[in-house]
């Protein structure tokens, strides 16, 4: 049987409890046997501005996943040819998947829906792997039609507002489609720029990240905490 594979993409400046919310239940939604956090190197579309070193931005996610076996960081975008597009991150994937026949999944905020159709090869990435777009509290709804070409739309499963017994029947109906999903699994309330100011101003933020990548935080001082 084909194991799924989520990939779960973004800077991590820093990884919170957000992020682990989203990919513990997009895990058991989809019956994902690994996600990979993927650390990106430079965002292409993304300002660096408050970007810390990838080495902190990576140990961070190392910390937040320690003891979690089904979730593992990753640095596939150093791999040669080093890349910071999606499109080549998941194509470097998708060739270890092959081997072991995984499907994989694609894993991003609701609010990249509005801008995944700007990205390098947009429409073969698009068409080539699964997506799953997680809706995020204070964003607004995008409506994939006005976002994606025809042919992407109509791949589109819309997720929200249903039961999970439902959901569950229509991602397995899928089979090896690629489809893009869209999903909301009760994201909590958390970004890395208030966790940025929090912490420049010497504020708690022990209820945004885990006990370990707060720790890091402080004792290295990454954000101008004190």
């Amino acid at each position: 049987m084909d194991k799924r594979i989520g990939v779960l993409g973004g800077t991590f400046n820093p990884v919170h409890l957000g992020h682990l919310h989203i990919a513990f239940e997009i895990q058991k939604l989809f019956s994902l046997f690994q996600v990979h956090f993927v650390v990106a190197t430079v965002p292409p579309h993304k300002a660096p501005e408050d970007l810390i070193a990838l080495t902190h931005r990576y140990a961070m996610v190392s910390l937040a996943t320690a003891g979690i076996p089904s979730f593992a960081p990753s640095l596939v975008e150093l791999e040669p040819e080093a890349s910071p597009f999606s499109v080549d991150t998941m194509d470097k994937l998708a060739r270890h998947a092959r081997r072991g026949k995984n499907v994989l999944y694609f894993i991003a905020g609701g609010d990249s829906l509005a801008e995944v159709g700007s990205w390098r090869e947009s429409e073969r990435l698009l068409n080539s792997y699964n997506f799953i777009f997680a809706a995020r509290p204070g964003s607004a709804p995008v409506n994939p039609g006005a976002v994606l070409s025809k042919r992407a739309a109509a791949r589109v499963r819309d997720l929200r507002d249903m039961g999970l017994g439902r959901a569950r029947r229509i991602i397995k109906e899928q089979n090896r489609a690629n489809r893009i999903y869209i999903v909301d699994v009760g994201a909590p309330d958390i970004s890395a720029t208030r966790i940025r100011q929090l912490t420049s101003s010497g504020k708690s933020i022990d209820r945004m990240v885990p006990g370990s990548v707060r720790d890091y935080i402080g004792k290295l001082h990454l954000y101008g905490g004190r």
